[in-house]
């Protein structure tokens, strides 16, 4: 099985990365023949660079996949994220996207997100959305 997790510094993501890991075990006979693919984009500690990934937060990421025991690769963030994400789960063979959604103003709601709208309208695969923690 593969996954495909969108990660970034906020909660919501993080229940992302969470909920993906629950779902293959619970799916996966064995958590070694599952492969998560995580595409870093950004974190707290972010320079100038819209694309930098915080080693503390890829460090954390390392940290929960291997407790969890499955196979994963970490991507660093591409200009176009919507479409790495998509691109990704297409040449993986993703059976699952994940991304972490939030609540939003009354005005952004029009908006939902283009990286999230992009991805959920383009991607091979089924995406789940999940929110931000109670």
């Amino acid at each position: 099985m593969n996954f495909v997790v969108l990660l970034t510094d906020r909660p919501e993501s993080h229940s992302a990365l969470d909920w993906t890991l629950d779902t293959a075990g619970k799916f996966a006979d064995d958590p070694a023949a599952v492969t998560v693919h995580i595409v870093m984009a950004g974190g707290a500690d972010s320079p100038a660079s819209p694309n930098y990934t915080s080693p503390a937060l890829a460090a954390q990421a390392r940290q929960r996949l291997q407790d969890a025991g499955v196979k994963y690769e970490l991507h660093s963030a591409e200009n176009d994220l919507a479409d790495q994400v998509v691109t990704l789960a297409t040449d993986t063979g993703a059976d699952l996207v994940a991304l972490g959604l939030r609540r939003r103003s009354a005005a952004m709601k029009l908006l939902l997100g283009s990286h999230t709208q992009r991805i959920l309208l383009d991607a091979p695969c089924p995406v789940v959305g999940v929110k931000e923690p109670a």
